[in-house]
């Protein structure tokens, strides 16, 4: 096997890499909707103890298996793409944000980039297998 990546790991975190977009955007939106969201409050007490809204709120985000699942693969795509020199961001962002749904080929990302076919592979493969890493896959 040797360097390479598993085919089925490769697909697996090139959906979560071409999804950060929507899954940052919604993600962001739900903690939002969770935090603006008013707790009934009559002036009664309800049970034996005190209300602290910034606890339920936590409570509300950790609780949520796909916020916990979103959050750990936004923050690993982004810890990666950080590191990453200017012009291999941009490489990224070309071959995986440009089209919504599937990635831009090699060949039509040369006119978009200063790097050659197979450099940009290399770039596109090291960006996944670091990702992969960080995410459990690989």
């Amino acid at each position: 096997m040797g360097n390479r990546i598993p085919a089925e790991a490769w697909r697996i975190i090139e959906v979560k890499v071409r999804r950060y977009p929507e899954n940052k955007a919604e993600y962001e939106e739900r903690i939002d909707e969770i935090i603006k969201q008013k707790g009934e409050c009559d002036g009664q007490p309800k049970g034996n103890s005190i209300d602290n809204p910034t606890e339920r709120l936590a409570i509300k985000i950790i609780d949520d298996p796909w916020l916990q699942r979103v959050k750990r693969e936004i923050n690993a795509v982004e810890s990666v793409y950080n590191a990453m020199r200017p012009e291999h961001q941009k490489v990224i962002r070309v071959r995986f944000w440009s089209y919504r749904y599937h990635n831009m080929k090699y060949f039509d990302m040369e006119r978009c980039t200063s790097y050659a076919d197979r450099q940009m592979k290399k770039i596109v493969s090291g960006f996944i297998r670091e990702v992969g890493k960080k995410l459990g896959e690989i």
